[in-house]
């Protein structure tokens, strides 16, 4: 008796929970619609997609990040923007092509759900873009992001994986004087990504390195007080430069390993050059190598 009343219950609650399901998706996928068809309209978009898959996460420093969200993704001559379906019809971020520091996928290609992270520094603040999308509209994507990029960019984006990022880690700029003894200033961030070691300041962006600049890295314990936090040591275009912060020896490896890579020819002109054949951008390109 019970059973005969429970089931019917069950599936229409279960038909209840399909239908809300469908309602919103197909909502959301004329929000989508008429979001692509304004930009479209509007713009020259070299790429402007929406997809049942994309989604995307903007992580800004010194906020919160904004969590993954539903979305639409648009590559124009002029600017990089992300949207998330729902709001209020503004870019959750939004960057110009000047603004792009780097741009890359962390992992190879999948028959699946594949990401791709875009740096941006812009009224400095430095900002996360992270990207999520079928294979097929991510072949698109890198395209557009490619005619935007910087030459030096798209280089760094054919560099071997996987991608060096480590931090932000907390850090004190430190100054040695005649006599051996640190002298630590306020405290600051360093990021460590492929192209780039990032100098954070609060909510602000202090400095930004260019890695194939960098020489020298070095991490080493301090003589004038051996229990703190050890150093880590380089120097940028002859400027000598020193933080203490903690594991600084793992800190030096990744920067040492990510200075080196910049000056490593990118894996698909490697195999040009071993194969010893001329061949199309196009068809020697990540996404049949990655």
């Amino acid at each position: 008796m019970v059973m005969s009343i429970i089931a019917p219950l069950l599936t229409a609650a279960l038909v209840g929970v399909g239908v809300g399901s469908a309602i919103r998706n197909h909502r959301r996928a004329q929000a989508a619609q008429a979001l692509i068809r304004h930009i479209q309209q509007t713009e020259q978009p070299l790429y402007c997609a929406q997809t049942d898959g994309i989604r995307c996460q903007v992580i800004t420093q010194g906020k919160r990040r904004s969590g993954w969200k539903n979305g639409v993704i648009a590559v124009t001559p002029d600017w990089i923007a992300a949207y998330a379906l729902g709001g209020d019809g503004q870019p959750c971020a939004a960057f110009s092509p000047a603004d792009l520091r780097w741009f890359g996928r962390p992992r190879k290609y999948s028959s699946g759900s594949n990401e791709i992270w875009l740096h941006a520094e812009h009224d400095r603040r430095w900002s996360l873009l992270q990207v999520r999308l079928s294979r097929l509209a991510m072949h698109a994507l890198v395209r557009a992001l490619k005619v935007v990029a910087t030459p030096e960019q798209v280089t760094a984006y054919r560099r071997r994986r996987p991608y060096i990022h480590y931090g932000p880690a907390p850090a004190h700029p430190a100054r040695q004087d005649i006599h051996g003894a640190w002298t630590l200033a306020e405290p600051v961030g360093l990021y460590l990504i492929p192209s780039h070691i990032v100098v954070l300041s609060g909510e602000e962006t202090h400095r930004v390195i260019p890695l194939d600049a960098v020489q020298n890295v070095s991490a080493i314990r301090r003589l004038d007080r051996p229990d703190a936090a050890g150093l880590l040591r380089f120097e940028v275009r002859g400027e000598p430069l020193a933080f203490a912060l903690d594991r600084h020896e793992t800190f030096a490896a990744q920067m040492a390993e990510a200075a080196r890579r910049t000056l490593e020819d990118p894996v698909q002109w490697a195999r040009k050059k071993k194969q010893d054949i001329a061949l199309e951008e196009d068809d020697l390109d990540d996404e049949e190598l990655w």
